[in-house]
């Protein structure tokens, strides 16, 4: 009788665990699913195996809604929003050929190679530390970030910290660019937890 009920137990664990999964993966847009495998391949060739991939899905469905021709206000274009000057000036830094924001591949491309760059330059006591003033720098420009930092008292201290140090913005645009980095971290990248290696972020 107990054998009986252990594999029962058993059977039903492992429906839920299906049916968890199902219901987990309808999150993420069949859209996104399109563009999983490029984003995977370039996230691997700039950050490595280890490389966050939920991070960066989350920040192209923070950024776009994973839609690739559409263009935003401020004239932010494509999968990845690029401006025409930063489109410019990474594809020209990262040898990309002819800017091509509207483009999937050139996007995602130009994406993470900009991620990886920002992350690079900023100061960081962990990943997460680093991960959130790259996002910023993403959103706002690497300089902001950078004058925030060297005003800190803790320069690599980001969340609850340097955060809150405003470069050089207006209230509004410093406002949204510090919030960046939340919506993309701690409220979009459990979506794509399937997808690689998740941030660890205490």
């Amino acid at each position: 009788m107990r054998s009986y009920a252990s594999l029962l137990a058993l059977f039903m664990i492992a429906i839920l665990c299906v049916l968890y999964g199902y219901a987990h993966g309808e999150e993420v847009s069949p859209t996104a699913q399109r563009y999983r495998s490029d984003l995977i391949r370039e996230a691997h060739f700039v950050f490595g195996l280890d490389a966050p991939i939920p991070v960066l899905a989350a920040q192209i469905e923070q950024e776009s809604g994973w839609r690739p021709g559409v263009t935003a206000w401020d004239n932010g274009r494509g999968l990845a929003q690029f401006m025409d000057s930063t489109a410019t000036w990474t594809a020209q830094k990262f040898d990309l050929g002819k800017p091509d924001p509207y483009n999937p591949k050139w996007a995602i491309r130009a994406m993470t190679r900009l991620d990886g760059y920002n992350v690079g330059k900023v100061a960081g006591r962990t990943e997460c530390d680093k991960w959130g003033a790259g996002l910023k720098a993403y959103n706002a420009g690497l300089g902001y970030v950078l004058r925030a930092q060297s005003k800190a008292s803790e320069p690599g201290r980001w969340w609850s910290a340097t955060e809150f140090i405003n470069g050089g913005q207006s209230k509004e645009n410093f406002e949204a660019s510090r919030l960046y980095p939340h919506r993309i971290i701690f409220g979009r990248a459990d979506k794509y937890s399937g997808w690689g290696a998740r941030l660890k972020c205490d």
